[in-house]
């Protein structure tokens, strides 16, 4: 479940890169006393989000936006999921209006809908670890609010790291398409009574604690066949779920909270962000009806309360 400051995160980022026809007539009454995003830097802060400073007393009449970075990952597509960081003051006193920084980001589909014209044409020239200014002029009548400046950084959606070598005897794990992680099982293999973990990928980011927020993608397998009087039938290497299709969000993973998948929150302990995670859960600690469970995990972000 999101937290209410990341939900309203997400729908102000839709209000603020909506695009601003509404504003056109303004643009034509005083082009004089228009702000320029020139004015607008953006520079570090003491904490996870950067600050933005500007010149105070200008009239924003248009949407700008700027690349800061261009990023060194994949292109973005059209229709993919995105993974935004996003930081935003207001124009007028430099109030934060949003700020996932501190705490987890959000995601978004790539398309001018979601994220708004001016965004979506921007991310269109950046690459994943890019980041974007975008200056938002003041809305009018039922869409009044304050002009504002947003700091966008594009995250990974996947695993990003240091390979690691294979651990005999665990399933192996190759990448799809979409480089959605791909599980082969061997039939003759037994799982364990206890849980196995090993790293695939080391991120080599924050690391997971007793009472972190987890962001992550995950594909769940089965290890195993259906049992012959099932009412449902499966084969070993079947996916049971994955958060990898495009309509689905990441999943947030509260550790202090009790979980329908205990085994999922033991096997992601002192993991660090960014770290691809392959587990075979027995029973006990997943779904006994089900027998043990393949799952991998890619760890997208983490958050701790205390490194605020």
């Amino acid at each position: 479940m999101r937290s209410s400051a990341m939900t309203a995160g997400a729908c102000a980022l839709a209000i603020s890169l909506a695009a601003c026809s509404a504003t056109e007539d303004e643009a034509d009454a005083s082009p004089s006393a228009s702000g320029d995003i020139s004015q607008v830097t953006v520079v570090q802060s003491e904490t996870l989000a950067p600050d933005i400073e500007f010149t105070q007393d200008q009239t924003y009449v248009e949407e700008q936006t700027e690349v800061l970075w261009e990023g060194e990952g994949e292109p973005l597509v059209d229709g993919q999921p995105l993974l935004l960081d996003i930081y935003g003051e207001s124009l007028v006193d430099g109030s934060v209006v949003m700020n996932t920084f501190d705490g987890l980001p959000e995601s978004f589909l790539m398309a001018p809908e979601i994220v708004g014209e001016g965004i979506y044409e921007v991310l269109q020239t950046v690459n994943v670890g890019g980041r974007v200014l975008a200056v938002s002029p003041p809305g009018d009548g039922a869409d009044a609010r304050e002009p504002v400046a947003l700091v966008v950084d594009v995250l990974p959606t996947s695993a990003q790291g240091e390979v690691q070598q294979p651990v005999e005897g665990m399933p192996t794990v190759s990448l799809g398409v979409d480089d959605e992680p791909v599980v082969t099982v061997d039939p003759d293999r037994e799982p364990r009574s206890d849980l196995e973990v090993a790293t695939l990928i080391n991120g080599g980011g924050t690391q997971v604690r007793s009472n972190s927020l987890v962001l992550v993608n995950y594909t769940m397998v089965h290890h195993d066949p259906s049992p012959a009087d099932s009412d449902e039938q499966w084969e070993a290497g079947d996916v049971f779920d994955t958060s990898w299709e495009s309509e689905r969000e990441p999943l947030l993973l509260e550790m202090d909270q009790v979980s329908a998948v205990p085994g999922l929150q033991q096997g992601l302990l002192d993991q660090t962000a960014r770290s691809r995670v392959l587990m075979v859960v027995p029973p006990e600690l997943g779904y006994p009806e089900r027998g043990s469970m393949i799952v991998v995990v890619d760890i997208l972000d983490v958050w701790n309360p205390e490194d605020l």
